[in-house]
């Protein structure tokens, strides 16, 4: 299996079969990201796909889920995915679902007619970088798109049949908007209503612009206190039916993971708990990744 530099995909997908597509990330310009800043973008030669799929057909027969790296693979066109899915179907007969990173505006590139026919070849599950619902927020992360672009690109996945997962980075409003932040992020997430909300703090990344932007005081980070504040206020306004709140990532002071509505209160309960038993020093602290993430 060909994987060019370094190689990401959600902690969720631990089990899936790793496909490389794309190279480098289409957009790579977020402002708190560092995963693809050395890596320039390509899209991967169809001659290492076949190759790569002959290699997982003798190893991995049995996969069930084909993952697409690098970055947003979604930025494809339509026909290149939908080729890239009959030839997954095609070497690998037990894959059930194809899932990859999708960013809103290259959602927004497909038609309702591409969508449907993608659903039908199998791709679920797509991975969303939402990360606020505030437009100001979204506009400092320089994520390209609106609250409102985002929540009608995901009406046309739910239309379309096509399952999708989202990223909400709180405390990325900072300290003095928490409360506003986490009813914003809590409003578009029951708008989109998703399978899966992935919850992480905003961590600040060595080389990126939202570390210079600290360094010269245009940015006040939140604490991780804070950062738990905000997300106990976001799940306390949060109403889904049948979603996973995943909050497992390194970088998560008290890890979470539950089913709303069913899991609600025991989730709210074991943030609670968990923040009482984190040093006031630690609270004061920044979040980061590596050992802060895993207090408990």
């Amino acid at each position: 299996m060909h994987y060019t530099g370094p190689t990401f995909r959600p902690p969720y997908e631990a089990y899936s079969l790793l496909l490389e597509v794309t190279v480098g990330c289409s957009h790579n310009a977020c402002t708190f990201c560092s995963m693809y800043r050395s890596v320039p973008f390509s899209v991967a030669p169809l001659e290492q796909i076949v190759e790569d799929l002959a290699d997982a057909a003798r190893d991995y027969p049995h996969a069930r889920r084909v993952f697409l790296v690098n970055g947003d693979s979604f930025c494809l066109s339509a026909t290149e995915l939908a080729n890239i899915a009959d030839m997954i179907h095609e070497a690998l007969p037990a894959v059930e679902s194809i899932g990859c990173y999708a960013a809103v505006p290259t959602i927004a590139s497909k038609t309702d007619e591409e969508l449907a026919m993608l659903a039908e070849k199998g791709y679920a599950e797509l991975n969303v970088g939402l990360e606020s619902g505030l437009d100001d927020v979204l506009a400092f992360m320089n994520k390209g798109f609106t609250a409102d672009e985002a929540r009608t690109q995901l009406a046309r996945l739910h239309k379309a049949g096509i399952p999708f997962n989202i990223n909400i980075i709180n405390a990325a409003a900072g300290p003095d908007r928490i409360a506003e932040h986490a009813a914003a992020n809590a409003g578009i997430t029951n708008d989109v209503q998703p399978t899966l909300v992935f919850v992480s703090p905003l961590h600040v990344d060595p080389g990126t612009p939202l570390e210079f932007l600290i360094e010269r005081g245009e940015f006040a980070e939140c604490t991780l206190g804070q950062y738990l504040e905000e997300e106990i206020a976001y799940l306390e306004g949060l109403e889904l039916d049948d979603c996973v709140f995943f909050g497992l990532h390194v970088s998560n002071p008290v890890p979470v993971q539950g089913l709303l509505p069913r899991d609600k209160q025991a989730l709210l309960r074991h943030l609670r708990e968990g923040m009482e038993r984190i040093s006031p020093e630690k609270l004061a602290s920044h979040p980061s990744k590596g050992a802060e993430g895993r207090l408990l």
